[in-house]
């Protein structure tokens, strides 16, 4: 008779600890989504976690996800939520302006203690700084084929004009041309 209620004993006790587990790991899940706290984790993995997170998103999903951030932002700026703010606009395209997310780093820099995610923001900062400088130059030289488009359609409409004048001139010369042999002919005027 023991070994059935030992045995009983047993599969209670794995159920337990199974749903347990089942519990603890649903509940793991379920915590960063909680609007208070999905961005208030500033700790290195959780950092990672996130900017793998928004790497692997479509860049519509990526945008959104950094339209909420910079919603959280004006709310919360405590530093969890710069940081992560400061990942998504790195890997998003038209969400904040580049020279603000690396300010955000600037100010964080002085409230973290673990080295390596300072090393991390300090890397990435240099990325985004070389990335802005290429964005700058990509905008100048677009202004200066732009620049360089618009006076070569000026140029085309003063020949055109100038050509269209030209035209109206030979027009001219040809009827005092005609004007000329007419009256230069034997007998028209006898």
């Amino acid at each position: 008779m023991k070994f059935p209620t030992r045995a009983t004993a047993l599969i209670v006790l794995f159920a337990i600890t199974g749903c347990a587990g089942f519990r603890s790991k649903e509940h793991a899940d379920a915590a960063p989504h909680k609007p208070e706290q999905k961005y208030a984790s500033y700790a290195f993995e959780d950092l990672l976690h996130f900017a793998g997170y928004v790497a692997r998103l479509s860049p519509a999903d990526r945008f959104s996800e950094c339209q909420q951030l910079l919603q959280r932002y004006q709310a919360d700026r405590s530093l969890g939520v710069r940081l992560h703010l400061f990942f998504a606009q790195a890997a998003t395209e038209v969400c904040g302006d580049i020279r603000s997310t690396a300010g955000i780093v600037d100010a964080s820099l002085a409230e973290l203690q673990d080295e390596r995610l300072k090393a991390l923001l300090i890397y990435q900062k240099e990325i985004l700084s070389r990335l802005d400088n290429e964005i700058e130059k990509r905008k100048n030289s677009e202004r200066q084929a732009s620049h360089t488009v618009s006076k070569e359609k000026k140029v085309h409409r003063q020949l055109k004009t100038q050509e269209s004048e030209l035209k109206d001139l030979q027009e001219k010369l040809d009827a005092l041309k005609a004007i000329e042999q007419s009256l230069d002919e034997p007998g028209v005027g006898q």
